[in-house]
């Protein structure tokens, strides 16, 4: 039987600050959430003011 091989996965960790590819996902995904949650709520405040 043959053994099976080690893969090992170079992932960027997010609660690392010295991975500067994990800060830059963090980063991001604040990003993208801080946009969504402007966005509903400016559309939400939108069409309640209609």
């Amino acid at each position: 039987m043959t053994k099976p091989k080690h893969t090992e996965f170079d992932l960027p960790r997010l609660d690392r600050r010295d991975d500067p590819r994990g800060g830059a996902i963090a980063w991001a995904l604040l990003a993208v959430g801080v946009a969504l949650i402007t966005g509903t709520l400016l559309t939400v405040t939108w069409v309640v003011s209609l």
